[in-house]
């Protein structure tokens, strides 16, 4: 018979955890050139990989108008990318519907981006998802502007300020919580002189 001894403070979940694999962004690559997650989209979060839940077109709508509106809001010097990749760390590339980035889109011909001034969820179904464990991941990486758009309620729910909270997924939440309905505008953090009025998000 075998004894495992676990630290104190730790018990059989915590076993559980450290004996599962956390992928790379190296590996993940690998596994893709390989065929592994061929006719799924999927992208890598925590070490882990994530299959995407299909999108109907009010999502595919929500997105690119999105898109065009914060692309007239950050205006030059940003470019703005939609369900592209982000390389955040070692285990993470995720592909958030919406990411503003600083610079050129032609300065990522080789690599993708590192960071994002803002990024944006579009929720249906994913709403408890996006606000709870992508926001926490997203609060991890240093994300200080991120946004889910509630297709439901047509409402936008902006989060900032990202703090340690051991009790979250990713041991990080957003201090800062705003919803705004279809009738409110918003300002950006990277640039807090533009204006978004959230109508412009869903129609």
């Amino acid at each position: 018979m075998t004894t495992t001894m676990l630290q104190p403070g730790t018990g059989p979940k915590d076993a559980l955890r450290a004996r599962v694999h956390r992928w790379t962004r190296a590996e993940y690559h690998k596994m893709a050139e390989m065929g592994f997650f061929a006719g799924k989209r999927v992208e890598l979060i925590g070490g882990e990989i994530i299959e995407m839940s299909a999108m109907g077109r009010p999502h595919v709508i929500a997105v690119r108008f999105t898109a065009q509106t914060l692309e007239k809001a950050f205006g030059r010097g940003w470019f703005v990318q939609t369900q592209a990749p982000l390389a955040l760390g070692e285990n993470a590339e995720p592909e958030p519907d919406v990411a503003v980035i600083a610079g050129n889109f032609l300065d990522y011909q080789t690599t993708h981006p590192t960071s994002a001034a803002l990024i944006v969820e579009v929720a249906d179904a994913t709403i408890s998802e996006d606000r709870k464990w992508k926001g926490s991941f997203y609060a991890s990486v240093g994300i200080s502007d991120y946004w889910v758009l509630n297709l439901k309620k047509r409402q936008l729910e902006v989060y900032r300020r990202p703090i340690p909270d051991q009790g979250a997924p990713f041991d990080f939440v957003y201090a800062e919580r705003m919803v705004f309905n279809e009738k409110d505008k918003t300002s950006l953090l990277a640039k807090p002189k533009a204006v978004v009025r959230i109508a412009d998000l869903l129609s």
